[in-house]
């Protein structure tokens, strides 16, 4: 009987707000705009999980070894070589196997010469794939003798899409030679497709880099082999039949034991422990949790937002129907069956929210994969099936979002004041509005403001970066990046010479440079800098960009010198090291900015810090974007030649891939297919797959900077546009409220001579009165927020500044006021001798 009257219930709210369908529709759709992104993140958790979970895996059995943390040593999942041998050799229990990622140069023979690139590589253990579980799709892979380069030649795995893409899927690939770091290979295999993980080869881990130094090694270079300090090597395992987890965890920690007592200066504080395989990690395990603790919150916090406006809406609706409750409360229903009736039209809303949510997230990756005409891979649509565990988090939720939206109403309107309620015709109880809801307005216009004034300042700077001085001269610029993968320094060096003067060459070119960047071209190469004093003055830091150059830089760029000196023909490699800053950053070196001659500290630790001799200062120009700080550091390509990351020390935020540009300036008057036809031609000598699409322009490099500030617009816009809908909804339920409860005050006015305008203003004033402390609050926010960050934004404040708070003022009034009109004209239309019978 109980589940009957309970289903009872469901199907008469159901037929209640099928009646009422703007109020259901308004609701659903807030609902599944709150719930779509606290649903999304278990969906998204068990996906991802799912997804990087290789499918060839067997994860049964197999096990991550790592040590604990112990005293100040941290939990680490990275091992010393010796280290990882002693455990592989003691009886643990574990079929264990060590990897390392690495990268290895391939070799192909090209017209005029051999070619090569970089290939990402894994270096294993001869039984990896075994351990794994992992059957490969032809070949017999690696064997035990592999473990020993003394007893067999040089072998290799390739990676599925490597034979795929890179050699065509050859059927006879197992036998043929490849040419690896200059020494060929046999190809023993070919993994599975998602096997593993994603790189290109695999090779024997006594084939790894740190087992074989090159012959440019510094003499005091530690030996990796001996060396238990230096921990690279990652190490799984799969437990021997009728082993558990707690037994090898044991027998692991025991072998770090002795190692411990054995070398103390280096494994005092190693204690191995072993846990189940985790494809995140087991150490980011933790991370990711917390990680998912953090979003649920942020996306709980905006649902309780939706709940408390949806809460305000119902609220106004049953102040509508108090009287209905006082009628069904006075012929003998109870307080608790009033609530379970007002309550089940909160969780049918909620499980209509709900299933929205469920619909759009559920269905938006095929969407997605259709759009881009891309097909999910099978591993993917395979985690994207909903299973029981889904559905009941789905459920959760709903139930949890109909009790926060629904209950606070119900217990409220299931105890009526049945006197007045049952002479009042207009259904008004005398309630007065909560108290939670007037501030949860006033903090959500708050948000909105500033999102809406940030959604109007980027405007600005898009009109700024189109017409204002940029500090170079972007016109009749090109540049095309150079692929050096695989060369040594000397190899890029004479490359990036002999293509230089080629263009230089060419017709329509003024000037010819290059650089390992470009302004505006939204790649950080960011150091921390420090004038040199005297050792007992203490300096501070400052974060620079830094941009490595050719010769003529400065004239192909269109950069101005504002004192000193450019770089030279003497500034090489042997000479004094030099460098050029930009007016801002040597404004904060020194108070007058007079910092020609002095001396530089460049680099972020002891092993790679260097003194730089400034010999120029340069006029300001953009860094890597247009809201960057413009602190910047030219240093001269000839004294840091290297082309790989390590070259100069800075924190790139791209990739660790070589990265240099050839520049060029066209000449007046010259058609830009000229210029980038010459360009084409002459890196097409170095690289015969490069696309002339693969040019960069100034111009487009300030359109690409535009276009950046317009996304910041829309999407601050966008997020206080929900944000103010949102609000919108809290302000309907309040002011409705509101209204409902001032009936008989409102009839009285009406009575007295007041127009229908008088009281549709009334409604409004008291709107405002709403709204004000929140949009003053946001302007305060928007305010303080733009004053601390103004000195990191580039381009200066205009005069807009003060045009976008009133704007932002004005659309959160706006919105309050449109929010206010059903309910005002519901007070304006009162008709005074009904609402006044109850007296």
């Amino acid at each position: 009987m109980h589940m009957r009257a309970i289903w009872r219930d469901l199907r008469s709210a159901a037929r209640s707000l099928a009646r009422a369908r703007a109020f259901t529709a308004v609701c659903v759709v807030s609902l599944g705009i709150g719930m779509a992104p606290v649903i999304a993140i278990p969906y998204a958790a068990r996906v991802l999980n799912k997804a990087i979970t290789p499918p060839a895996v067997k994860t049964t059995g197999l096990v991550e070894v790592l040590t604990k943390r112990v005293g100040p040593r941290e939990a680490v999942s990275a091992w010393s070589y010796p280290d990882f041998i002693d455990l592989r050799a003691a009886d643990t229990g574990l079929a264990l196997v060590g990897w390392a990622n690495g990268e290895s140069t391939q070799t192909t023979p090209a017209p005029g010469g051999e070619q090569t690139r970089v290939v990402t590589t894994k270096f294993v253990s001869a039984n990896y794939f075994e351990t794994f579980g992992v059957a490969l799709v032809r070949g017999p892979g690696f064997d035990a003798t592999m473990d020993d380069p003394l007893k067999t030649e040089p072998v290799v795995i390739l990676g599925y899409d490597f034979w795929q893409h890179e050699l065509g899927a050859n059927p006879d690939v197992i036998g043929m030679r490849l040419t690896f770091d200059g020494v060929p290979h046999v190809v023993v295999g070919i993994a599975p497709r998602l096997a593993v993980d994603e790189r290109q080869i695999f090779m024997p881990l006594e084939q790894d880099p740190h087992l074989h130094p090159s012959a440019e090694a510094a003499p005091d270079a530690r030996d990796v082999r001996t060396d238990r300090g230096d921990e690279w090597i990652h190490v799984n395992g799969r437990l021997r039949p009728g082993v558990s987890i707690a037994q090898a965890s044991a027998a692991v920690s025991a072998v770090t034991s002795r190692l411990a007592v054995a070398y103390p200066a280096t494994n005092e504080l190693k204690a191995g422990i072993v846990e189940t395989y985790d494809p995140v990690g087991v150490l980011q395990r933790p991370q990711f949790r917390l990680l998912q603790v953090v979003a649920l919150t942020l996306t709980g916090m905006v649902l309780l937002v939706v709940c408390l406006n949806i809460s305000g809406m119902m609220q106004v609706r049953y102040a509508m129907r108090e009287r209905e409750l006082a009628i069904r409360r006075a012929i003998g229903a109870s307080r608790g069956r009033l609530v379970r009736q007002l309550l089940s039209e909160a969780v049918v809303l909620a499980a209509l929210g709900g299933t929205l949510a469920s619909i759009v997230i559920f269905n938006l990756p095929s969407v997605i994969a259709w759009l881009a005409n891309q097909p999910l891979p099978a591993q993917l649509q395979d985690a994207l099936r909903i299973d029981p565990t889904m559905v009941a988090i789905c459920a959760g939720f709903c139930l949890v979002t109909s009790l926060a939206c629904g209950l606070l109403p119900a217990m409220r309107f299931s105890r009526p004041a049945l006197l007045s309620a049952l002479k009042d015709e207009t259904g008004v109880g005398g309630r007065r509005v909560g108290r939670v809801h007037r501030p949860a307005v006033a903090l959500q216009v708050a948000i909105a403001v500033p999102l809406i004034v940030m959604a109007v300042i980027p405007l600005d700077r898009v009109r700024a970066t189109a017409t204002a001085d940029l500090g170079f001269d972007a016109d009749h610029l090109y540049a095309a990046p150079l692929k050096l993968d695989g060369l040594t320094v000397e190899q890029a060096s004479f490359q990036i010479r002999r293509l230089r003067d080629m263009l230089a060459r060419a017709g329509g070119v003024a000037s010819v440079t290059v650089a390992d960047g470009l302004p505006l071209d939204f790649r950080g190469r960011t150091t921390r800098v420090s004038l040199s004093v005297a050792a007992d003055v203490a300096s501070t830091p400052i974060a620079v960009q830094v941009t490595r150059v050719g010769d003529g830089y400065l004239d192909t760029m269109g950069i101005r010198l504002a004192r000193g000196r450019g770089f030279t023909a003497g500034d090489r490699a042997g000479a004094e090291p030099v460098t050029l800053v930009s007016t801002s950053l040597a404004n904060r070196l020194a108070p007058d900015g007079d910092v020609v001659g002095r001396r530089l500290v460049f680099g972020p630790d002891e092993n790679s810090r260097q003194v730089l001799t400034i010999v120029g200062v340069t006029a300001d120009f953009p860094s890597s974007q247009m809201s960057n700080p413009r602190e910047q550091l030219i240093v001269p390509l000839a004294q840091h030649p290297g082309v790989q990351f390590e070259a100069v020390p800075v924190s790139n935020d791209m990739s660790n891939a070589a990265h240099v540009m050839l520049v060029a300036r066209g000449a007046a008057g010259v058609p830009p297919a000229q210029v980038t036809g010459a360009i084409e031609r002459v890196v097409r000598d170095l690289d015969p797959a490069f696309q002339r699409a693969a040019i960069v322009t100034g111009v487009g490099l300030r359109e690409h900077s535009m276009n950046d500030f317009l996304t910041q617009s829309a999407v601050a816009g966008g997020a206080g546009s929900v944000i103010l809908i949102l609000s919108a909804l809290g302000i309907y339920g309040v002011v409705g409220l509101m209204v409902a409860t001032r009936t008989r005050e409102m009839a009285v006015r009406v009575a007295l001579g007041a127009s229908r305008r008088r009281v549709i203003g009334t409604v409004v004033f008291d709107v405002i009165k709403l709204v004000a402390p929140g949009i003053g609050l946001g302007l305060i926010l928007t305010v303080a927020l733009m004053r601390l960050n103004s000195q990191n934004m580039g381009i200066p404040l205009s005069a807009i500044e003060p045009v976008a708070y009133v704007l932002g003022a004005v659309v959160a009034v706006l919105v309050a006021i449109l929010a206010s009109l059903i309910p005002a004209r519901r007070a304006a239309s009162v008709q005074p001798m009904i609402a006044m019978r109850s007296e």
